[in-house]
């Protein structure tokens, strides 16, 4: 088993026509969002605006959940999806446009070619086989493989296991699991 502890200085900071993106992991190694060229990506993003337009990303699916603030999710045709902080994670497909009624912080999961989920753990948090990152919002702690991690407010440990393995966390912990 492989465990990164990355903090804020690890992740990287771009803007995007609502706010700014906080790329938590990206996989493969040396994949790109800009050019769409990857097979999971992690984020965090700021919605500044009262109404806004998510980026088209055909043939990706999402996870979100807002962090911070919340918000209203429509779709053409759909019933309006509205969210709270730390709500359960809504999945839908990139390909459909997306607005955004709202002010918030979220927390993104993005699956192009592999399959996966996010959900919030709050007293164990099962790692697969394959990739998992557990992403700590507020802080908490993480004990895994013998280790003890302690995390500091948008911590996260990104773990690349070949055998299932239960996580005891303190949390709440955002747990994102795909398989490569």
């Amino acid at each position: 088993m492989e465990i990164r502890h990355l903090t804020p200085e690890n992740y990287k900071v771009s803007q995007w026509s609502g706010g700014t993106t906080t790329e938590i992991f990206i996989w493969p190694e040396g994949a790109s969002y800009a050019t769409r060229e990857f097979s999971l990506r992690i984020s965090s993003a700021t919605v500044d605006l009262e109404e806004s337009d998510f980026t088209a990303l055909p043939g990706v699916e999402r996870y979100i959940v807002p962090l911070q603030g919340g918000f209203t999710l429509t779709h053409p045709g759909q019933m309006p999806i509205a969210m709270a902080p730390l709500d359960t994670p809504y999945r839908f497909s990139g390909y459909i446009d997306t607005h955004c009624v709202g002010r918030a912080t979220d927390f993104n999961l993005m699956l192009k070619g592999v399959d996966g989920v996010m959900d919030i753990c709050r007293e164990t948090a099962p790692v697969l086989p394959g990739f998992t990152c557990l992403y700590a919002p507020e802080g908490g702690r993480v004990s895994l493989g013998g280790e003890q991690y302690e995390l500091s407010a948008a911590d996260s440990l990104v773990i690349f296991a070949e055998s299932r393995e239960e996580a005891a966390i303190t949390g709440p912990i955002l747990r994102c699991h795909a398989i490569p």
